[in-house]
């Protein structure tokens, strides 16, 4: 009997896939497109034409096969995790290999895919009103050099799952890890699937290539994780756009907080890779009545407490330049390189270089993606509040507040007005590091999404059948 229902059930399965092509365990029809191989072309016209030609495919795959298709890209790279996280460091000079592990491992298990794309149906006397997420098509996305193979990973995985394919240009800082990531994730699916090209990229990355991809008539949106630059043309090129841009998070620290938690929780966000998400702790604003015993709790997490006024300002003046950007020799580099390029002397190993400034200071206002972090001293919490929304520069991007006063807490998260706002924790809560939530690996401040998801990167479609369907009523 076993026998017979194996024989039948491939029956089935030949004619299922005679009929349609689609069937999820049935391998489709090769895409690949000349020059290619797992998913690198040589130049931007033939990956976007491959990643078409995988599209017009994938459009009518069932969510069976996308899910199989995560699953191949979850478990390929379970094993490569660690080489991954070293191969960044290596290759871009920032952040921690710890950090990067987290980092990878929220990338790949706490991004979201089909599940969250549930319709929502409406019955009654008008009959059905059906709402389901449907793919736009080709996406055109970019990803720094600061997350790189964890924007790939989370990107795909979150495009993937709404039905797109995926066109990535990488940042020419991240370029050999960045076309390494696309690779394996083609070589993980094909082996598992069959399916190709459904994320492309090209051998030699650059600005020029970003900019012919966001104008190429087959890219039908662009989602943007980087500098203002590259956001502004993403939002200025005509197409839908959904844009990553800057922050400058401030930590609000008020009086009635639990300071020693404050400063733990500060400490270690800001110091988590070295400062270079854009989530991380970039200046703290604290109430004057605990400022002292907030800074020496922060000295007993491994902080450098930087008092001469002439070490501040050499800081500012090296790792800032005349542009008033930082300074890409220090960005995400240990505390311990900045401080012995200063010629600053210190003891141990600080993992964070704290320092009392004005409101005003370069360091202050600067998303320095450093492990420098500046501290505001105001008298009063609304004078500490309306300080942190200023300092903030209306980016609206993540905020977090220590208290224990829920007025202060609610007034803070209104006024701050940011895609991510943290209660008495550390801001990588925000971005899903410890599975706090979905991941966010990109944060579409500019462009209004927030934290993204599967459903950012689908169109919400409406159907209406008048005459059904309702289990409730009936026209008369």
């Amino acid at each position: 009997m076993a026998e017979l229902e194996e024989q039948i059930r491939k029956i089935i399965k030949e004619e299922l896939g005679q009929q349609s092509g689609n069937d999820a365990n049935v391998a489709p029809a090769s895409s690949h497109t000349a020059g290619g191989h797992l998913g690198i072309f040589p130049n931007v016209e033939d990956a976007i034409a491959a990643a078409k030609a995988a599209e017009d495919r994938y459009v009518d795959a069932s969510i069976e096969t996308r899910n199989q298709i995560l699953d191949a890209i979850k478990e390929g790279f379970r094993p490569y995790i660690e080489q991954m996280a070293k191969a960044i460091r290596e290759e871009t000079g920032m952040g921690t290999v710890q950090a990067k592990i987290a980092k990878l491992n929220n990338a790949l298990y706490n991004t979201p895919g089909p599940e969250i794309l549930q319709p929502e149906a409406e019955t009654g006397d008008g009959g059905l009103i059906m709402y389901e997420y449907a793919p736009y098509g080709v996406i055109g996305a970019v990803g720094p050099s600061t997350n790189p193979s964890e924007t790939v990973i989370a990107n795909a995985i979150m495009m993937l799952a709404g039905g797109n394919t995926v066109f990535f240009g990488a940042h020419p800082g991240a370029k050999n890890i960045t076309r390494w990531t696309i690779e394996k994730l083609n070589e993980f699916v094909e082996k598992a699937t069959g399916w190709q090209n459904l994320v492309v990229g090209i051998e030699n990355p650059s600005i020029e290539a970003v900019q012919t991809m966001m104008q190429h008539p087959d890219i039908a949106l662009l989602a943007v994780t980087g500098g203002p630059a590259v956001v502004h043309q993403a939002m200025t090129s005509g197409k839908k756009a959904i844009g990553a841009g800057a922050g400058n998070p401030p930590a609000i620290v008020d009086a009635t907080a639990d300071i020693k938690l404050a400063a733990h929780n500060i400490i270690e966000s800001a110091s988590f890779d070295n400062d270079i998400l854009c989530t991380a702790e970039k200046e703290v604003v604290v109430e004057q009545s605990v400022k002292d015993e907030l800074i020496r709790d922060m000295q007993n997490e491994n902080a450098f407490l930087v008092t001469n006024p002439a070490d501040i300002q050499k800081l500012a003046d090296m790792t800032i330049t005349d542009k008033g950007t930082p300074d890409r020799k220090f960005v995400g580099k240990d505390a311990t390189f900045i401080l012995d390029q200063a010629g600053i002397s210190y003891t141990g190993q600080p993992v964070e270089i704290i320092l009392e400034a004005p409101k005003d200071h370069l360091l202050v206002v600067t998303e320095n993606l450093m492990p420098i972090l500046p501290i505001v001293s105001c008298p009063n919490f609304v004078s500490a509040l309306r300080t942190a929304v200023e300092v903030e520069q209306g980016f609206h991007h993540t905020a977090s507040i220590h208290s224990r006063d829920l007025i202060h807490i609610n007034k803070a998260a209104h006024r701050m007005n940011t895609s991510i706002f943290v209660v008495n924790g550390p801001t990588f809560s925000g971005t899903g590091v410890g599975f706090t939530g979905a991941s966010a690996l990109t944060i579409a401040t500019p462009t209004g999404e927030g934290t993204t998801t599967a459903k950012s990167f689908t169109r919400r479609r409406r159907l209406n059948s008048p005459q059904a369907f309702s289990l409730r009523s009936w026209n008369d």
